[in-house]
């Protein structure tokens, strides 16, 4: 079950996800803990707002990503490099940032992905937050089609996507998005409104419903604002 929180405008939509992600950059653990964002356009408000009044984070955070396009992250389209300045000012250490190499292969870019989260998860790791996007057509994360969610294998953690036309893609799997506590989907726009009805109403017939089909706790955060 997907749990809708519907916001007036866009501002009270980015203050709330921005309250959220502050409890997990200063969650005190003993073990490592992991924010997990998206790319795009819609999540840039949130990375500026760090990246202009960062929170201290605890030694123990580490940042992932959802998904990520296969291009040198000094392209505009990379989403690493949407995170750079908001990095910059966590003073975050480059091991805590857990990104796709896309420097390497397409297919090798995917299996250290999936490595590196091995890795996090073998050191006791976990992901208190997941912010997820949600595309008019119904993907999330670089999931895009009922055929790429069902060819995950169930324990690999990152996969490669072709896309044509390109670039190609690098995604996390339902593997690790199950993996996530509390999945926020936040979505904006008068456009989404169908997708979010869809998602809502019958989430087994959305791509990236079927993608977080295992995952413990589901919230979709909607400011149908323009």
């Amino acid at each position: 079950m997907i749990t809708a929180s519907i916001f007036d405008t866009k501002e009270a939509l980015y203050q709330a996800v921005l309250r959220q992600m502050g409890i997990v950059i200063q969650q005190n653990t003993s073990t490592p803990t992991a924010l997990m964002v998206p790319g795009g356009n819609t999540p840039r408000p949130l990375f500026e707002a760090l990246a202009e009044a960062p929170i201290a984070p605890t030694p123990q955070f580490y940042l992932g990503y959802t998904d990520e396009r296969h291009v040198p992250d000094t392209d505009p389209q990379n989403n690493y490099r949407l995170t750079v300045d908001m990095i910059r000012a966590l003073e975050l250490s480059p091991f805590h940032v857990l990104r796709v190499q896309t420097h390497l292969s397409l297919e090798e870019a995917a299996a250290r992905y999936h490595m590196r989260w091995q890795d996090f998860f073998d050191q006791g790791g976990e992901i208190p937050l997941g912010l997820l996007g949600l595309g008019d057509d119904g993907h999330t994360c670089s999931l895009f089609t009922r055929e790429q969610v069902e060819a995950c294998d169930g324990v690999t953690f990152a996969a490669p996507v072709q896309r044509e036309p390109g670039p190609n893609r690098i995604t996390v799997t339902p593997a690790l998005l199950a993996r996530i506590k509390h999945i926020i989907f936040f979505v904006t726009g008068q456009a989404k409104a169908a997708i979010v009805d869809a998602i809502l109403n019958n989430p087994e017939s959305v791509t990236a419903g079927m993608a977080v089909a295992q995952a413990a706790r589901v919230s979709l955060w909607y400011a149908p604002q323009d």
